[in-house]
């Protein structure tokens, strides 16, 4: 497939701030990270414009990064991209056992609380890496409820074990760890899905977030996504980075100077570019 994403961040404030400095992650993967995509073109543009610098992070993610020192009241954020996908869930790319250790731990959304051990136990043992991703992913989507608006960005997966509902984010979080819980490596992926008119479970989504599992030598890492009951990720996902969880791939972050409240606004727009395909956009309130 051929895909457009069309993704912009509005940041409001009552009075002017100055100082911002601003870091975004936006720019999809391509070739060495996710063997299934290929990004053909990104455009960053700014509002009010300022200088744009880049630098990969440790994970491999393409991290873009910008200052606006005069005051301002408000600062749009517009990242355009075109990706090119491929059918097909696994990938090729290898790690080393340094690497793979930091997705084998607990991290600032991801613990090992007794609940977590408890989800996992049944599926402690199996020797198919592979099936036993599987069969997470699919209790995952079976047991948790997808309910917007019960969490927020900065939500453990302990709190989610305890509401038993949430979102893509938390269903990834849980994932992982549980998955991470029995010594499998497990990364966070964040990205976009495009759903035509709906996601096969009738849930409208753009922006979301899956996980990778890997699945030993010769599989590698393989996209799973517990949100929805397809299970595994396919040439609708487009994937921006991963890491140990949220906190490593924030679509934006930054800070400024001022004492105005902040008010954010996003809007995401992912379309075909293949004769005939749909077109879906998304407004998160």
């Amino acid at each position: 497939m051929i895909l457009k994403v069309e993704h912009t961040t509005l940041f409001e404030y009552v009075s002017p701030i100055y100082e911002t400095a601003t870091e975004v992650r936006l720019e999809p993967a391509s070739n060495g990270i996710n063997t299934l995509q290929r990004c053909v073109n990104f455009n960053l543009l700014l509002n009010p414009e300022a200088t744009i610098f880049e630098y990969t992070d440790f994970y491999g993610n393409k991290v873009h990064h910008f200052n606006i020192l005069q005051s301002h009241k408000r600062v749009e954020i517009t990242a355009t991209s075109v990706v090119e996908t491929v059918p097909g869930s696994e990938g090729i790319e290898e790690q080393n056992e340094i690497y793979l250790m930091d997705f084998c731990c607990e991290s600032r959304y991801v613990h090992f609380d007794t609940a977590i051990r408890n989800v996992a136990e049944p599926f402690r043992g199996m020797k198919n890496l592979y099936q036993q991703a599987l069969d997470i992913c699919r209790h995952i989507n079976a047991t948790f409820r997808y309910e917007p608006g019960v969490t927020d960005v900065h939500s453990t997966s302990a709190v989610v074990m305890a509401l038993g509902r949430g979102v893509c984010q938390d269903f990834a979080h849980i994932m992982i760890a549980v998955c991470r819980n029995l010594g499998i490596p497990a990364r966070y992926v964040s990205g976009y899905l495009y759903g035509g008119t709906s996601t096969p479970d009738g849930r409208d989504e753009a922006s979301h977030a899956w996980c990778e599992i890997y699945c030993g030598p010769g599989k590698g890492w393989i996209g799973f996504d517990p949100t929805h009951s397809t299970l595994l990720v396919d040439e609708r996902y487009i994937k921006i980075g991963s890491g140990r969880d949220y906190d490593d791939v924030p679509p934006v972050r930054g800070t400024y100077k001022g004492t105005s409240s902040e008010k954010l606004s996003v809007a995401v727009r992912v379309s075909s570019l293949e004769p005939t395909a749909a077109v879906f956009q998304f407004s998160p309130v």
